[in-house]
C-alpha cells in the first residue's frame, strides 16, 4: 500500500508540472500493484498518423501513465494515460490490458481535446475541440520485430483508422556506441474518414519510420534522441507528402 501512495503522490506531481500519444504503446503489465510511467519529449514538428499538424517552431509533449495490476487476475491490468502537446492536444485514455501466451491485447476508450478546432478546407487535416474514440490491439512479444495491430473508430469523426507497427532494437555497440540501443521503429496505417460529418472524403493511407538512440540512466530512466520520417497518400495540399522531423525524449517508471 506505501508503494501504491508513493507512485500516485509522484504522478500528481508530474502531471501538474507537465501533463504519449493516443494508446500508450504496448507494453509488459507490471509485476507491482500500481506502477507510474512518464515521458517528456521535444518534438520539431507534431505527427499524428501519417499528418504534419503543426509548425516548424517545435513544440514540447508529455504523457503520463498508471497501470495497476488487477488482484486475483493474473496478467491484467487497468490504466489510465494522460497526453498534453502544448496548446496543440490534450488526450485521456482509460484502458486494459491482458497477457496471454503470444502477446498481449489491449481495448480502451480516450477522449481527444483541443483548443483550436481545425479543418480541412482551412488547415488540411479536421481536429474537432472534442474527439471520442475506441480501440482495440494486439501485440505479439515472441516474434521477430514485436508486430503490434490496433483498430480505432472515432465516434464524432465517424473514421476508422487500422495501423500496424514493428520494432527491433539492437545494442550501440555494434557500431561502437557501447551503453547505448539502437530502436528502429515502422508503422503503416489506413485512415478513412468518408462518412464524416466535418468534411468531405479524407481517406489515405500513412507510414512512418523512426530510428531512435536511447542510454538507460540509473533505475528506471531513459534518455534519446531520435530522427523521424512519415508520409501520407492524402489529398490534402497542405498534409499531403513527407515529413522529416527530430525528437529529444525522456521516459521514466516508477
Amino acid at each position: 500500500m506505501k508503494h501504491a501512495l508513493t507512485a500516485l503522490a509522484l504522478s500528481v506531481f508530474v502531471a501538474g508540472v507537465n501533463a504519449q500519444n493516443p494508446a500508450p504503446a504496448p507494453v509488459a503489465v507490471s509485476n507491482t500493484d500500481l506502477s507510474v510511467r512518464a515521458s517528456a519529449s521535444w518534438n520539431s514538428v507534431n505527427v499524428f498518423r501519417g499528418l504534419q499538424r503543426s509548425n516548424s517552431d517545435g513544440l514540447y509533449q508529455t504523457a503520463i501513465t498508471l497501470d495497476y495490476s488487477v488482484p486475483g487476475l493474473s496478467g491484467a491490468s487497468v490504466y489510465a494515460n494522460f497526453f498534453n502537446a502544448e496548446a496543440l492536444e490534450r488526450t485521456y485514455t482509460f484502458g486494459a490490458r491482458k497477457d496471454l501466451a503470444f502477446g498481449e491485447v489491449d481495448v480502451g476508450f480516450q477522449r481527444l481535446t483541443a483548443p483550436t478546432a481545425h479543418s480541412i478546407s482551412a488547415d488540411g487535416f479536421t481536429q474537432l475541440g472534442s474527439n471520442s474514440e475506441a480501440y482495440a490491439g494486439v501485440s505479439f512479444a515472441n516474434v521477430a520485430f514485436k508486430p503490434s495491430a490496433y483498430v480505432y473508430y472515432s465516434f464524432d469523426l465517424q473514421q476508422f483508422t487500422v495501423e500496424v507497427a514493428g520494432s527491433k532494437s539492437v545494442p550501440g555497440s555494434t557500431i561502437g556506441l557501447s551503453g547505448f540501443d539502437l530502436v528502429t521503429k515502422v508503422y503503416g496505417g489506413i485512415s478513412d474518414a468518408s462518412a464524416s460529418v466535418y468534411g468531405g472524403k479524407n481517406a489515405y493511407e500513412y507510414a512512418g519510420v523512426s530510428l531512435d538512440l536511447t542510454r538507460q540512466v540509473g533505475r528506471g530512466a531513459e534518455l534519446g534522441l531520435g530522427a523521424n520520417w512519415a508520409y501520407n497518400t492524402d489529398s490534402q495540399v497542405k498534409t499531403a507528402g513527407s515529413t522529416v522531423w527530430a525528437r529529444v525524449f525522456a521516459n521514466f517508471r516508477f
